[in-house]
């Protein structure tokens, strides 16, 4: 594919920023339909797992709202169109290598941070559910944070921030802006800023999956495979 021009700074300035706005609106708006639901008695608030689904429900609604506003600006443009579309066996490939430096490099961040007096907390919520799962006080809990952790969340996730905005910001403002951007979003709704060196590290390498297949499948696998491999952890009491 031939080289395209830079775009100016300020215009690619613009892109971010209008990026942005559809997802963070797209957030909003998820956050809108749980209170209205809420409200209508429909998404029970006092539900202990609830709230583990809430997020990937949230991000969903905003990346059904955040493809519904690219089918209106780009009618007829595929998210994908500018990178290219390896065959399924290099896909698997790129998922199972890209799983293996994910897990790996969020391990070795976890060293260096603790070395550095800074190490990573798991929220508070996450470590009482861990808790009550081995006192054997509540387990089904716990298997709602796993079917949250390791399937809803990271469709939900790798929809809106890969699929779309990193896709749309690739194009509009380059490589590294939509890596940069992309990352930084993923890690800001975690709310966790005790994990956010690898919220940000996981973030680039389920981009770079998207970029060495072409295939939205891969950073979802990915990114299952590298929750699956937290939640283990979690199981066995680490």
């Amino acid at each position: 594919m031939a080289q395209q021009p830079a775009m100016p700074t300020p215009d690619r300035a613009r892109a971010v920023v209008a990026e942005l706005g559809l997802a963070v609106t797209g957030m909003v708006l998820g956050v809108a339909v749980l209170f209205v639901l809420r409200a209508l008695g429909l998404w029970p608030a006092t539900a202990r797992g609830i709230g583990l689904i809430s997020g990937p429900t949230i991000t969903g609604i905003a990346a059904l709202f955040y493809l519904w506003a690219h089918t209106r600006l780009d009618a007829g443009q595929p998210l994908l169109s500018p990178i290219t579309r390896v065959g399924r066996g290099q896909a698997v490939l790129v998922a199972l290598v890209a799983t293996a430096v994910a897990i790996g490099g969020s391990m070795a961040l976890g060293v260096v941070l603790e070395l550095l007096g800074a190490p990573v907390a798991e929220q508070q919520t996450i470590v009482e559910i861990v808790a009550d799962w081995h006192a054997g006080t509540d387990r089904t809990t716990m298997i709602v944070l796993g079917v949250s952790a390791v399937v809803l969340a990271p469709i939900a996730e790798e929809c809106l921030f890969r699929g779309l905005l990193f896709a749309r910001l690739r194009e509009a403002s380059g490589r590294p802006i939509a890596y940069v951007v992309s990352a930084i979003g993923f890690a800001a709704i975690h709310g966790n800023p005790a994990g956010l060196p690898i919220y940000l590290w996981l973030g680039v390498v389920f981009a770079l999956s998207l970029e060495r297949s072409g295939r939205l499948a891969a950073p979802i696998a990915v990114h299952m495979g590298n929750n699956a491999f937290a939640f283990a952890v979690l199981l066995l009491g680490q």
